[in-house]
C-alpha cells in the first residue's frame, strides 16, 4: 500500500516546487496545500514491478540477483527438483509426466524419462547418484539410469506419489495419497516391497525432509500435521498446525521450517464469501491437465486401469480463497509463525545460509528471503506464475522450478549488475500539478539511480499518456516536467559500478498539488417551526503537523423554542479544505439575498424568525474554502433550499355563539388566519379534555372556516366553553363563552 502524506504548505521545498510548476504549465485554480506520495516502508512498495531488484523488510530496494533460464519445458507445470554430484539438475513435471536433465552451468537440457502417468511430483538421488522418480496418478516409483532406461521398483497401489527421500541408511521413503501413508523401502530393486512407517489420519502426506540424527519429517494435507519418522521405531506427531496443508519442508540445524496453506475463514452467518484478500486456488486431480494453482486431489476411486495420458472428464471444481504462512518448529513441537501472506502462497522452501530460508511463492513467481526474526525480503521474481521447487546450486545461487509455463531458472545473487522498479499508476484524485521527486540513495562511486516519470488521465497507462520524462538523477529533488494530469507513474533504474559497489534505494517521495475544486453543498433542509439546533462541541482541526483540513463536524442537539427556525445541510470538498459557511434568506417577492449568519463552521444554523414578516421564503447556503487558500483564490459553492413558510401571526377565533337546546348547547364560531390555512380546531368544556371539531364543509382548506358543534347535556349551573385554533405554522389562539343552565 502507499502512504498518502499531506505536507504543510510552509515546507520550503514544496512551495518552491509549486511555483516552478506553475511557471511551466498553464495554471488553473490550485489548492494551497501540497500533498505527497511517500514510499518508505515495505508495504508502500507492494504494487511495484521489480526486475533484478530485491525489496527488503525495512522498505529499502537493492539489486538482487541475476536470473538465467535453464529450461523451457514446453509443458504447464514443473513440480520437483534434484541435483547430483556433477552439478546436473533434474526436474519433473506435468501434465506430460516428463523428467529433464539440465546442465546447471547453462549447457544442454535433455528429456531422460517420459512416464506413462501424467505427473512427476517427486525426485530423489541415492548415494551413488542414481535417480528415482515418483509418478501420479496411479502412482509408482521408477529407477532411471544414466541413459534414461527405467525400472519400476515400487508400486504401492496408491493414487499419488508426493515426495521421495533417502534416509541416512540409504533406505527410500515414499509419501503417498489418497491414503496418506509413508512407505520405507529397505532394499531398492525391481518389485521392491515397502513397509508402512507412517499411517496418517489424513488423505495425503504432501512433503518430506531429512532432519538431523537420521529422522525424516513429513507434512500432511487435510489437518496440517507435522510428523517425525525416526530411523527405527514408531512415527510421532511433532506439531498439529492450525493450517490445512504443509506444502513444503526445510530443515536448518535443529529447526524445521514449514510452508503451510489454509482456506480463508468464512464470514459468520452461513455461506458468505471469504474476507477480502487471499489467493484463489482450485483443487483439481492430477489428471486434469494442470492449470490449478495446486494439484491437491479430492477423494478418488481405486481399482481402475492405469491411464495412458488420456485426458479424463473434468469433475466440477470449487475455487477457494487461500492464505499461506511459514512456521519455524523446534524438534519438541514449539512453533512460531515467521510470516503470513494473503497475496503470495508459500509453495517451496530451501536453506539460504545464515539461518535464512528461501520461500518460493505462487501468484507472481516471486522468491522471498525470510530470516529468523520474520523479516522478509522480496528477493527475486522469475518469469512464471508460481515457484514450486527450490534447491541450492553451486556457489551462492539456487535453482527454481516454476509453473505456468514450466521453466527452470538459475538465480545468482552476486551477479546482478542492474535492475528496475516500475510502479503502477498513482491516483491524485483529480487533475494535479507536479512538484519534485526525491529519494535517498546509498551508493558507492560508480553506482547510479535514475528516475523517470510519465502522467496521464486513464487509470492504466496507454497511448494517451505523456512520454517518459528525461532522466532525473538528483536525489535531493527535481521538479517533474510532465503535463498536469490525474495519474502518475514512475520508474527507477539501478546500476552497479564495475567493482560491484553497493547500492540501496529508499524513501521515495513525489509531491503534487491538486487543482482547487469548489465546495459542494447538498441536502439543504429547513426544519419545522420551533426546532432549534445547538452544537454539542466543536471538532478539532486536522492532525497535528498536517494541513488545516476540514475539522470533524460536531453533532447537533435538538430542542424547541417558539419563534425559532433552523436549517441544516451537508457539504463536501474535493481538496478536503476547511470550509466556512454563510446563510442568506430571501422572501418570495424580493430580489436580493440578505445575510442571516456568516463565518459559520457547523453545517447547521438557527435564528429568530419572529423578526421576519409572514411570507414564503427560501434559504441559500454559501460555502467557501477561503480558510485553506490564499486571499483571492478561494472558491465557493451554493445551494438554495425549497420554499418554506414563515407564519408568526396566530389565527383569530371570532365571537362564539352558544344557544341552549334542552340541556345541551349548540355552538357556532368562525376562525380565520391572515396568512396560512386554518389548522386544527378543538373545544373544551369546563377545562376538560380537548375535543376536535371539523369545519362545516368538513375540510380545513382555507384561511377562514366556520364551525358548528353541539355539547353533551349540561348540568344546571355555569359552564365555560373554550375554542382553540391552531394554524399550520403552529401558532395558537383561543376564545371562550360562558353560559348558565337553570334548574
Amino acid at each position: 500500500m502507499r502512504s498518502h502524506v499531506p505536507l504543510s504548505s510552509t515546507s520550503t521545498l514544496v512551495v518552491s516546487v509549486a511555483l516552478a510548476v506553475a511557471s511551466a504549465w498553464p495554471r488553473p485554480a490550485l489548492a494551497s496545500t501540497s500533498q505527497a506520495w511517500v514510499l518508505r516502508n515495505r508495504g508502500d512498495f507492494q504494487d511495484v514491478n521489480l526486475t533484478g531488484v530485491a525489496l527488503s523488510g525495512d522498505g529499502s530496494l537493492r539489486l538482487s540477483a541475476k536470473v538465467t533460464s535453464l529450461l523451457d519445458a514446453a509443458q504447464p507445470n514443473l513440480w520437483c527438483l534434484a541435483r547430483d554430484g556433477k552439478g546436473r539438475v533434474y526436474v519433473g513435471g506435468g501434465n506430460e509426466g516428463k523428467v529433464f536433465r539440465v546442465d546447471a552451468a547453462g549447457g544442454k537440457a535433455e528429456m531422460i524419462f517420459d512416464a506413462d502417468e501424467l505427473e512427476v511430483h517427486a525426485l530423489a538421488l541415492d548415494a551413488g547418484g542414481v535417480l528415482y522418480a515418483g509418478t501420479s496418478p496411479y502412482g509408482a516409483v521408477y529407477r532411471i539410469d544414466e541413459s534414461g532406461a527405467r525400472t519400476m521398483v515400487f508400486n504401492p497401489e496408491e493414487t499419488y506419489i508426493w515426495a521421495l527421500v533417502f534416509d541416512d541408511r540409504g533406505r527410500l521413503l515414499v509419501a503417498t495419497g489418497q491414503r496418506g501413508k509413508v512407505y520405507r523401502i529397505d532394499s531398492v530393486g525391481p518389485n521392491a516391497s515397502g513397509k508402512v512407517v507412517l499411517d496418517g489420519r489424513e488423505d495425503h502426506i504432501r512433503s518430506m525432509a531429512r532432519g538431523p540424527g537420521g529422522s525424516i519429517y513429513a507434512g500432511s494435507d487435510q489437518s496440517g500435521i507435522l510428523y517425525r519418522i525416526p530411523l527405527e521405531g514408531s512415527s510421532s506427531v511433532v506439531y498439529d498446525s492450525p493450517m490445512r496443508e504443509i506444502a513444503a519442508l526445510a530443515v536448518l540445524g535443529d529447526s524445521i521450517y514449514m510452508a503451510a496453506l489454509a482456506p480463508m475463514p468464512r464470514q459468520r452467518g452461513g455461506g458468505g464469501s471469504a474476507p477480502p484478500g487471499g489467493v484463489t486456488r482450485v483443487r483439481v486431480t492430477a489428471d486434469e491437465g494442470g492449470g490449478g494453482d495446486q494439484e491437491q486431489p479430492p477423494a478418488g476411486e481405486e481399482g481402475q486401469e492405469q491411464p495412458q495420458r488420456q485426458q479424463q472428464a473434468r469433475p466440477p471444481v470449487t475455487p477457494e480463497s487461500y492464505f499461506g504462512a511459514v512456521y519455524k518448529v523446534s524438534p519438541e513441537g514449539y512453533a512460531r509463525k515467521l510470516w503470513e501472506s494473503r497475496e503470495s502462497l508459500p509453495l517451496a522452501l530451501a536453506p539460504f545460509g545464515d539461518g535464512r530460508v528461501l520461500v518460493g511463492t505462487g501468484g507472481e513467481g516471486r522468491v522471498m528471503l525470510l530470516d529468523d526474526t520474520g523479516s522478509v525480503t522480496d528477493f527475486v521474481a522469475v518469469q512464471a506464475q508460481q515457484v514450486n521447487a527450490l534447491i541450492p546450486a553451486d556457489g551462492d545461487g539456487f535453482i527454481a522450478a516454476a509453473s505456468n509455463l514450466g521453466q527452470v531458472f538459475r538465480v545468482d545473487p552476486a551477479a546482478a549488475r542492474d535492475g528496475s522498479v516500475v510502479s503502477k499508476s498513482y491516483d491524485a484524485g483529480f487533475t494535479s500539478s507536479w512538484g519534485a521527486i526525491s529519494w535517498i540513495a546509498e551508493a558507492s562511486a560508480g553506482s547510479s539511480v535514475v528516475f523517470s516519470v510519465r502522467t496521464g488521465n486513464t487509470e492504466e497507462p496507454d497511448d494517451s499518456w505523456s512520454q517518459w520524462s528525461p532522466d532525473y538523477t538528483e536525489s535531493g529533488g527535481t521538479v517533474i516536467e510532465r503535463p498536469r494530469a490525474r495519474y502518475l507513474q514512475w520508474k527507477a533504474m539501478l546500476k552497479a559500478g564495475r567493482g560491484g559497489e553497493s547500492l540501496v534505494l529508499r524513501n521515495i517521495q513525489i509531491n503534487y498539488l491538486q487543482d482547487n475544486l469548489p465546495p459542494e453543498i447538498s441536502a439543504v433542509e429547513v426544519l419545522p417551526a420551533g426546532v432549534v439546533l445547538n452544537s454539542t462541541g466543536a471538532g478539532g482541526e486536522g492532525a497535528e503537523g498536517g494541513p488545516p483540513g476540514r475539522r470533524p463536524q460536531s453533532q447537533a442537539r435538538r430542542s424547541f423554542e417558539k419563534g425559532k427556525r433552523s436549517v441544516q445541510w451537508k457539504s463536501e470538498d474535493g481538496n478536503n479544505d476547511a470550509l466556512r459557511y454563510e446563510v442568506f434568506f430571501k422572501a418570495q417577492d424580493e430580489t436580493l439575498w440578505k445575510s442571516l449568519g456568516h463565518d459559520l463552521e457547523d453545517e447547521f444554523f438557527s435564528w429568530d424568525a419572529t423578526a421576519m414578516p409572514d411570507g414564503v421564503y427560501r434559504i441559500q447556503i454559501v460555502a467557501s474554502d477561503a480558510p485553506s487558500n490564499p486571499p483571492g483564490t478561494a472558491l465557493t459553492g451554493t445551494h438554495v433550499s425549497a420554499a418554506f413558510d414563515v407564519d408568526n401571526t396566530p389565527p383569530v377565533v371570532g365571537a362564539i355563539e352558544a344557544r341552549l337546546r334542552s340541556r345541551s348547547a349548540e355552538v357556532k364560531v368562525t376562525v380565520s388566519d391572515s396568512f396560512s390555512v386554518v389548522g386544527d380546531v378543538a373545544y373544551s368544556l369546563d377545562a376538560d379534555d380537548w375535543i376536535t371539531v371539523l369545519p362545516d364543509d368538513r375540510i380545513a382548506d382555507s384561511m377562514k372556516e366556520s364551525y358548528s358543534f353541539r355539547t353533551p347535556e349540561l348540568a344546571p349551573g355555569e359552564h365555560t366553553i373554550t375554542v382553540r385554533a391552531r394554524d399550520r405554522a403552529g401558532n395558537t389562539a383561543a376564545n371562550k363563552v360562558v353560559l348558565r343552565v337553570e334548574k
